[in-house]
């Protein structure tokens, strides 16, 4: 699976709310990252469709950082549900429970939009931490299919 800017663009949530679309490296900045190595590759700020919800329920929940069309070979399109954890000074601090209410509020935030949402979640991490987060999260999501990844890993995995 690949990114797919075409998906990301017409995605019903992009097109309800195309003042959250963002350049990747502008959100990788956002979110502390010192890395910038795409072009000009956009996607979806889920946290502030979720702030721009009207509904009180929508508001609380909590999200993933960004979404982005994907597809195959085949021409399958998914969503890929990202989160920056590049900010996290101490990997045994990431709460399970948080990743999981991410997970599962960025998919009902995603639901109805008749793209399935990819079965890789994937969380980004410093180079400093990546170790040690992969064997954590791989601990702590057991049932998630979560995957820790460097910018550059995300990079050359997606795009």
């Amino acid at each position: 699976m690949k990114y797919c800017q075409q998906t990301t663009l017409s995605h019903p949530l992009s097109k309800r709310f195309p003042q959250h679309l963002s350049e990747i490296n502008l959100i990788i900045r956002e979110e502390g990252g010192g890395e910038y190595p795409f072009n000009k590759e956009v996607a979806l700020k889920l946290d502030k469709v979720k702030d721009s919800s009207e509904n009180p329920h929508i508001k609380k929940m909590k999200s993933m950082d960004m979404v982005l069309g994907i597809k195959d070979e085949n021409n399958n399109l998914s969503s890929l549900i990202v989160d920056f954890k590049l900010d996290c000074k101490n990997a045994v601090n990431i709460s399970e429970s948080d990743c999981r209410d991410k997970i599962k509020h960025s998919k009902i935030l995603l639901f109805g939009s008749g793209i399935s949402v990819y079965n890789k979640y994937v969380f980004i991490f410093n180079n400093a931490l990546l170790e040690i987060s992969r064997r954590i999260i791989s601990q702590r999501l057991t049932n998630a299919s979560a995957e820790v990844l460097s910018i550059n890993e995300f990079k050359a995995n997606y795009f």
